[in-house]
């Protein structure tokens, strides 16, 4: 994962408390909290771990041909929402009341997320479903994301969507069957990733009001649907063309171990750029606790976002399915 740091990060992880360093000088009013140069209402602000180096000096975009289209499903993940509308503001969210395998009401939480630069972008969703419109192509020089648009499940700054079932001890997990179902690596693949951000805590308390990143022993989880050519996971490649036991393709594994400002960030990037995953995150997360990479089985599943960390452009990326079933 990378640092969404200097929105609030460190380099190719979150940031330290995730939204507390990015040029707001001075205490913002009321409930508000700073998010890079805004004040925000809380929970508005969601930090990925990534923030992301730059890999090598810029060329010119180059459009490839598609990749492997899907869709993208799996009989064990099958939600679904009839929930549209258009998110227009810089930090906005709605609330996705979704239909699951079990018939059960569940819940997803979409969100904006242009912590890092606004300028008229927009999110237009169709049930578990978004697209992203930069028309301004607002993007950034530094390292930072301009955001991250995201959908997740589970409990994020006191806010709980329902019935997802964290968090859950990782050593008790059977399995986590989920889609992520992208249009992404059919495009330049540049100065965006399409990308698992999944948050480890060390004890089974919910994330509460005011908490916007895992605490310092606790753990980021990244899966990257492609290496972008211009941007890299934050920390150093440990790995490459790792494999994950049950999981197709080969992997780089990029990891940025504990600090004084964030929890470690293990990041698996795909080396063959696919635009899709129908799989179990639970063989990523058991692989990731036999390597030794700082996630253990005593930490807690506690939320699993999924979206684009985008720096510049993005406009017509889309999800095209995220289902997540934790058991």
């Amino acid at each position: 994962m990378r640092n969404i740091a200097s929105m609030c990060w460190l380099g190719f992880g979150l940031l330290t408390l995730a939204c507390d360093e990015g040029g707001v000088s001075s205490p913002c009013p009321g409930d508000q909290v700073p998010c890079g140069s805004a004040c925000v209402a809380r929970g508005a602000c969601i930090t990925s771990p990534n923030g992301g180096q730059a890999n090598g000096s810029g060329t010119a975009s180059t459009t490839r041909t598609p990749v492997d289209p899907g869709p993208y499903s799996s009989p064990d993940c099958t939600d679904s929402s009839t929930s549209t509308g258009t998110l227009r503001a810089q930090f906005s969210g709605a609330n996705l009341s979704a239909t699951s395998d079990d018939s059960a009401t569940k819940q997803y939480r979409l969100s904006t997320n242009w912590w890092n630069k606004f300028d008229g972008q927009t999110i237009a969703y169709d049930g578990l479903s978004f697209t992203v419109n930069n028309p301004n192509d607002v993007g950034t020089e530094d390292d930072n994301p301009i955001g991250f648009p995201t959908m997740y499940v589970g409990t994020y700054d006191g806010t709980a969507t329902a019935n997802s079932n964290l968090p859950k001890l990782v050593s008790s997990l059977t399995t986590v069957p989920t889609v992520f179902s992208t249009n992404a690596a059919d495009g330049a693949r540049d100065h965006y990733n399409a990308t698992y951000d999944v948050w480890l805590t060390p004890t089974e308390a919910t994330l509460k009001s005011g908490e916007y990143a895992p605490p310092l022993d606790g753990a980021y989880l990244m899966v990257w649907l492609f290496d972008p050519t211009k941007r890299q996971p934050r920390g150093q490649k440990r790995a490459s063309s790792h494999t994950v036991e049950g999981v197709e393709n080969t992997w780089d594994v990029w990891i940025d171990p504990r600090s004084d400002k964030s929890a470690p960030c293990i990041s698996y990037v795909a080396k063959t750029p696919v635009n899709g995953l129908a799989f179990d995150l639970n063989d990523f997360i058991k692989d990731a606790v036999k390597n030794d990479t700082g996630i253990t089985n005593d930490m807690y599943l506690s939320v699993v976002f999924a979206g684009f960390e985008i720096w510049s452009g993005g406009t017509d990326l889309q999800v095209k399915n995220f289902c997540v079933n934790v058991n």
